[in-house]
């Protein structure tokens, strides 16, 4: 431990996006791990995990470091926004490398967005008809079919219903089902943000794909085989469509 902690007392300047070999303790402060760490400001740190294959949909603050060779890391890796912890001089062990310009500004603002507490309030409806296809609209800010959705509010589920209504020209009554966090690029305003989803469900019991909205914008009925073969909403809205699935049967 002496040893530790005399070697690391000579370290002075941490530079913001640097990657370091960091002792991050446990709850239990008797006990510590050695884990990379993703330099913030000062002596604050966003603990990452490398994940090799896909990232864990169970956190909703992870990102993917798009150029993981080029700081420093041997095998593709996130982010993990929602671990940030504040060690001393002395836990730091050896440097790994630093983030990229495009990963280090992204980490940056993401963590800022977190340690304030902001996140987008979001309801998504599940609108499913009798062949287990769910209604997608297109949207023109994220060019991708996405589920139908309206910003949540304090009378939240009334506001959802009456959009529901409206969209189909008679009274409908949704069911609110689950709501989770969600860590995500925002394509129409260029960064990344925390996004909270509250989702609601509504089942038409005769409906089939020729019953679509009144509406002039573009619907169509999807399955989830077919939202995810489509590349641009396989790609933006994977982790949403994974939250459906996985409340809705």
């Amino acid at each position: 431990m002496r040893e530790r902690e005399t070697k690391n007392m000579a370290l002075r300047n941490y530079e913001t996006g640097e990657i370091w070999w960091v002792h991050i303790p446990f709850e239990d402060v008797s006990k510590e791990k050695r884990r990379p760490a993703i330099v913030l400001e000062g002596n604050a740190l966003a603990v990452y995990t490398a994940y090799v294959t896909s990232k864990n949909k169970d956190n909703p603050y992870t990102i993917e470091i798009e150029d993981w060779e080029e700081a420093g890391l041997k095998v593709k890796s996130w982010i993990r926004i929602g671990r940030i912890v504040s060690v001393s001089e002395m836990d730091f062990d050896s440097k790994i490398g630093c983030l990229s310009a495009r990963d280090r500004d992204k980490t940056l603002q993401l963590a800022m967005e977190y340690m304030s507490g902001a996140s987008h309030e979001f309801s998504i409806i599940a609108i499913k008809n009798s062949k287990d296809q769910y209604l997608q609209k297109y949207d023109t800010g994220w060019n991708c079919w996405l589920f139908p959705y309206v910003r949540s509010s304090e009378n939240n589920k009334s506001n959802v219903d009456k959009f529901v209504s409206g969209l189909f020209n008679r009274e409908l009554v949704t069911r609110y089902v689950a709501h989770t966090k969600h860590c995500k690029y925002s394509v129409s305003d260029n960064v990344y943000k925390i996004y909270n989803h509250k989702l609601y469900e509504v089942t038409f019991s005769t409906a089939d794909e020729k019953i679509l909205p009144v509406s002039d914008d573009k619907y169509c009925w999807m399955t989830f085989e077919d939202m995810l073969s489509d590349k641009a909403t396989a790609e933006y809205n994977d982790d949403v469509i994974a939250f459906v699935k996985a409340n809705i049967t």
